[in-house]
């Protein structure tokens, strides 16, 4: 058996646009779940929708792009996509079909010709993507996963 390591993942983007919101209903929900079991109350009905709650804003604040060593990792709405950095091609920005050239978001380009759109981009829209970033800020972290995806290489 091959032994256990421990390995971190590091974020590469910011925090979501709601990234604020989640952190406060994060807050909210432990300090009450917290409140109810201090005063014995263990079988309040409450709890479990607070824990479901609390539950959904920690996934809420984990979406964005991550590296863990040699894998690329996209969180996103509860679902998550690992992507070797050697099965990758390119990293790309693309303006998004549809949305008046407006958007621009990040794609992923896969060796087999395969393309992965994440839900990072440049918009002014506050609902979407799920992680905003500036326009510089989107390059830099073009520049920085295709950094990474040279050094597995």
């Amino acid at each position: 058996m091959p032994p256990l390591t421990v390995r971190r993942a590091a974020r590469l983007t910011p925090l979501p646009a709601f990234g604020p919101l989640y952190l406060v209903g994060l807050a909210i929900c432990v300090a009450l779940v917290i409140e109810a079991v201090m005063d014995g109350r263990y079988t309040d009905p409450a709890l479990l929708p607070l824990a479901a709650l609390a539950a959904a804003c920690y996934v809420g604040l984990q979406q964005g792009v991550w590296v863990d060593g040699d894998l690329l990792i996209l969180r996103f709405a509860g679902a998550r996509t690992t992507i070797p950095l050697r099965d990758v091609r390119a990293f790309t920005i693309r303006h998004q079909p549809g949305w008046g050239g407006g958007k621009r978001m990040l794609w992923v380009e896969l060796l087999d010709g395969g393309e992965v759109r994440t839900h990072v981009g440049v918009s002014r829209n506050l609902f979407s993507p799920a992680v905003r970033l500036p326009f510089e800020k989107m390059v830099a972290l073009v520049e920085r996963l295709d950094e990474h995806r040279r050094q597995v290489s």
